[in-house]
């Protein structure tokens, strides 16, 4: 870059005269050094970048020239020669070689790297050849590849463009790539100037611009991007979803680029292998259906053309003749109707095939009596080419919905006796032979007797049928009022697909509050099941209407039939945008009100988390597939006493022996805890991770996770500790998240150990600060911790095994230190001492412990009136003093009841104790004042509120003091509140019980009613609400 320096205008290094003034401007760089400038490729902001030759060489190099306006010093120029040495040990066959950073003698810095005569991927655009999807995705899979070996390194790249990637021509006229990669981006990130290519990329990037953490998914995002700027020539677009609509791609394509560019890193591959593998699966057939799509597409659009081109000239004649216009609407909207069920009906002949009958049996033994029985039938659809099919849940387990399985199998557990669940499954697709019409005449309802088995894939055979996972019901009120259908799909797995089928496609980018009202849709199923079918499968197709739609839930006017659930819901476009699931019931009037279904409203499920869930079946994570195991806790409990024993290797082995037979989450995490404990880091990471895929809200599973990354030092851990520190007082794993911030040093160690409000919680916190000292190997301090958190514990808790196998651990460390016999056997006979005093703790916590779990069942139980569930509670206090959530339970129980004295003196008792800033401290803060203030003392109210406002860290908290305190307005904290409920209960109790005390009954009652809103029926505080609301009403009346 030149200055004129008549008029200052900046031009580039080969310009002579300026275009601003005329003026003659002086001779750019032509030497660096000893290297000869021959031409400049690029000028940026920072550096100019030329092709050079070193004087006595005739090979060409790369230069980089950094400007003044780069702010590059010696401090920068020190670290890059650090990175550069680094760099050098990255293959040079797929990473661009960096020589050498020095200074000129003129002062600049540069930097020289091997010279490449790359391609232009302009030119290449241009050419057409990425239009043969061969070498497209040839040429893509190149690029994970290397970029797969990066990240084997170490490396991430997650600010990859497309500059950074070199396209070399190979002689036999194929296409290879090099990486152009850089440790670190930017050489000072507060001061750099990113050029277009990059600027566009930080302003699209999700990781980016939501400031998350950046690791490989990262960079598969950046992948993805690439690959669709390439596919389509569009280098400006953020809207990368619309841009992949707009390509004819092979359905394993389509929906890698998808996953790639997904905004949730979750749903991306997991690594570029991934990549490259999803890649390298494209068939050949694909890309030549991919291309003959294509191909009708232009052609259809040339017809579309010609066909507005008629319109426009009927539209003058329409304008002519206005006495005709509202003729030709009315045929226009019949014509439009007429088109979509047209294109719905070549939707269902083509997609016929790819749907599938299913059948299932399951049943109850005992020894060799049947003593239970039940069989299901419904509809799967193909949705993948490696052989996933989705359904519902209720179709694939339908032992999870069948209420008198269930209490069958409650009253034989009652009564001491063994029962074991078996279960068959079936699939047949459309034409194959399945039914046989003589078993009506045999009266038999044997399966043999019923269905051809030999054509079926089956769960007990070949070819083989498999539940590969059922999304996990929610079960908690808030979830089941915004989930009616409770996530009812399941994923199966054929092991073979059978030749000419295709899956449906599924619209991976739905939001189902979107779709118009009246959007024309038709499902694929099997009405009445197997009844009203010939010997072969026969599909059925059902149109109807969108009425109306929720972010869980779809209704259209369709008539769905027993049979028909697990089927597609197919819109105009061809797209699956939801899965059948049932029928809408309402109660028939009468003196025993009658469930009455409404068949012609029927309910969907949107395929928005069904198709998440395949995406991460296939991504590997291994999900619960929801078949019982009635001899869990059999297993379990065997599992244990090995564990209590010390025997971890016996009890890891146990484990694994029965998860051979049993995939239930309970077994796997189990496992898990017996893996880490026998020290097993890698078994136990693996089962952790299962499990978290099971449950992604096991917090548990996602801590143990952290731990273990911290002793192996694995990069891995950043995500999990992040998602830890992410809960606060709003979630129910607030504990772990507290834990992981002791664990970071984030909270001073002496005040940590006073942080609890349970006995678990005491020897969770001693076991991480245990872990804090045996990581600084202060063996004895990390022994009298770990000590204090196993005898804190109950001994089938995880907390108790995982102490102790790290106490284990510390008094190893210590005996190896020991010197003389004397100090060996006296320091082993204080361990067998601490043994048998663990023992006798435990045997008399066992009685306590039965008689705890049955006051909590009384507390737990429905039907429980709130003068029982204050009556367990007391009695659960009295047993465990150390029980701060006994504590808050009775201070709201009490005020329910207007015992305010025992409420304030219950709340006050627990605001005494030592302990952390949570949930629970925050709320009994908030009641005191409360209290006071309903009891008539209401500057001692105000005076506490003052005081709570000054030293609660929680910014809502202390709004809601503020707002009591008349310093913040009601509205303005509804609009802070959010969509939180947690925020809106906290709000809405508070603001009552403020108003109860004011003597504004209404008021209290109207806010009472808006916290019940938040359907957090778990909380004390909802409890509470509804039970004043009725306190009040009985007042008023």
């Amino acid at each position: 870059m030149k200055l004129c320096q008549k008029c200052g205008q900046s031009v580039a290094e080969d310009v002579g005269t300026c275009p601003s003034c005329g003026g003659e401007v002086g001779d750019g760089i032509k030497t660096i050094d000893e290297y000869r400038i021959e031409e400049v490729l690029h000028e940026g902001h920072d550096s100019i970048l030329c092709r050079a030759v070193k004087e006595g060489d005739d090979k060409p190099v790369m230069i980089r020239l950094f400007t003044p306006q780069s702010a590059l010093n010696e401090e920068v120029a020190d670290r890059l020669k650090k990175e550069l040495e680094q760099l050098k040990k990255l293959p040079s066959e797929h990473f661009v070689s960096h020589q050498e950073i020095r200074r000129s003698s003129e002062g600049l810095w540069y930097r020289v790297s091997e010279w490449i005569d790359a391609e232009s991927w302009g030119d290449l655009v241009r050419s057409g050849l990425l239009e043969d999807y061969r070498v497209t995705f040839d040429l893509f899979s190149k690029m994970a590849s290397v970029l797969a070996i990066l990240h084997k390194a170490g490396h991430i790249i997650p600010h990859l463009i497309l500059n950074d990637i070199m396209l070399i021509k190979e002689e036999e006229g194929k296409y290879n790539v090099k990486i152009d990669y850089k440790l670190s981006r930017f050489l000072d990130p507060k001061l750099d100037r990113p050029g277009p290519m990059l600027k566009r990329l930080l302003a699209c990037h999700p990781d980016i611009i939501n400031q998350r953490p950046l690791d490989f998914r990262s960079d598969v995002w950046s992948l993805g991007k690439i690959f669709i700027e390439l596919l389509t020539a569009d280098y400006e677009t953020c809207d990368f979803t619309a841009k992949i609509d707009e390509l004819s791609l092979p359905p394993e394509a389509e929906a890698l680029f998808r996953t790639m560019l997904a905004e949730d890193p979750a749903l991306r591959p997991d690594s570029m292998d991934e990549v490259a593998d999803g890649l390298s699966r494209i068939s050949e057939e694909e890309i030549e259906e991919a291309k003959t799509r294509a191909m009708e597409l232009v052609a259809t659009s040339a017809k579309t053309v010609r066909r507005i081109k008629k319109r426009q000239t009927l539209l003058a004649v329409v304008i002519a003749l206005l006495i005709l216009a509202g003729g030709v609407a009315w045929y226009k909207m019949g014509v439009k109707k007429k088109d979509s069920v047209a294109v719905l009906e070549n939707y269902a002949n083509q997609y016929a095939p790819a749907v599938a009958f299913v059948v299932v049996e399951y049943w109850l033994k005992e020894g060799e009596t049947t003593i239970y029985r039940n069989r299901a039938e419904g509809t799967a659809f193909l949705a993948d080419r490696d052989g996933y099919l989705l359904t519902n849940r209720h179709v694939a387990c339908p032992w999870l919905e069948d209420n008198t399985l269930l209490e069958a199998i409650s009253f034989f557990r009652q009564s001491g006796r063994s029962v074991r669940f078996g279960y068959k499954m079936l699939l047949w697709f459309e034409g194959e032979k399945a039914f046989k019409r003589s078993a009506d005449l045999i009266g038999s309802q044997e399966l043999g007797d019923l269905f051809f088995l030999g054509s079926a894939f089956r769960s007990d055979g070949i070819p083989r049928l498999t539940i590969v996972g059922v999304a996990k019901p929610p079960v908690q009120t808030r979830q089941l009022v915004t989930s009616p259908l409770r996530d009812d799909f399941a994923v199966l797995k054929i092991d073979r697909v059978p030749e000419g089928l295709s899956p449906l496609p599924l619209d991976l980018k739905l939001d189902p509050r979107a779709i118009p009202k009246l959007s024309r849709v038709m499902t694929l199923g099997f009405p009445l099941g197997s009844r009203y079918q010939e010997s072969t499968v026969n599909v059925s197709v059902t149109g109807g209407h969108v009425r109306r739609t929720f972010e869980d839930l779809l209704q259209v006017d369709m008539a769905f039939y027993g049979g028909d659930s697990g089927g597609p819901i197919i819109d105009t476009r061809g797209k699956v945008i939801g899965i059948a699931s049932g029928v809408a019931t309402t109660l028939a009037p009468g003196i025993m009100p009658i469930t009455t279904p409404l068949w012609n409203l029927a309910m969907v499920q949107p395929i928005t988390k069904a198709a998440a869930f395949l995406q991460e079946v296939k991504t590997g994570q291994v999900k619960w597939n929801g078949i019982f195991d009635l001899s869990l806790e059999g297993k379990l409990r065997e599992i244990i006493q090995a564990a209590f024993q010390g025997r971890w290797a016996e009890a890891m082995a146990l484990a694994d022996k029965e998860l051979r037979s049993s995939s239930h989450p309970s077994l796997v995490m189990a496992a898990g805890m017996m893996h880490f404990c026998a020290g097993d880091d890698q078994g136990a990471s693996r089962l952790f991770a299962q499990s978290l895929s099971m449950d992604p809200r096991n917090s548990l599973a996602r801590l143990m996770l952290y731990i273990i990354s911290r002793q192996v030092r694995a990069p891995s851990g950043d995500t999990h500790r992040d998602a830890l520190l992410a809960l606060d007082w709003r979630s129910e794993a607030e504990f772990l998240g507290h834990m992981c911030r002791v664990l970071e040093g984030m909270v001073d160690e002496e005040i940590a150990l006073e942080g609890w409000d349970t006995a678990a919680e005491r020897s969770w916190l001693h076991y991480a600060v245990g872990l804090i000292k045996y990581e600084q190997g202060q063996w004895a301090e990390s022994e009298r911790l770990l000590k204090e958190a196993v005898l804190s514990s109950n001994a089938e808790a995880w907390e108790f095994f995982l102490s102790r196998a790290k106490l284990e651990e510390a008094q190893k460390r210590r005996l190896d230190a020991l010197q003389g016999n004397g100090q060996w056997a006296e320091y082993q006979a204080s361990i067998d001492a601490f043994n048998q005093t663990v023992q006798k703790d435990q045997m008399a916590k066992k009685s306590r412990q039965s008689e705890l779990a049955a006051l909590r069942a009384e507390l737990q139980n429905p039907l429980t009136s709130m003068k029982g569930q204050r009556e367990a509670l007391e009695r659960i206090y009295e047993e465990d003093p150390d029980n701060g959530d006994a504590l808050v339970g009775l201070a709201f129980f009490s005020g329910v009841e207007e015992a305010w004295d025992k409420a304030l003196t219950y709340t006050r008792r627990f605001l005494k104790r030592t302990g952390r800033q949570n949930a629970s401290r925050m709320r009994m803060g908030l009641l005191e004042a409360q209290i006071l203030h309903y009891t008539g003392k209401r500057e001692e109210a105000l005076v506490g509120l003052e005081a709570y406002a000054r030293v609660t860290r929680d910014s809502w908290f202390r709004s809601v003091s503020e707002c009591l305190l008349g310093k913040r307005s009601v509205e303005s904290l509804k609009k802070e509140a959010g969509k939180h409920p947690e925020n809106l209960l906290t709000l809405y109790t508070a603001l009552g019980l403020w108003a109860e005390g004011s003597d504004e009954r209404e008021m209290a009652v109207e806010y009472y009613e808006e916290a019940l809103e938040s359907l957090l029926d778990t909380w004390h505080e909802f409890a509470f609400a509804r039970e004043r609301i009725k306190r009040l009403r009985q007042g008023t009346g």
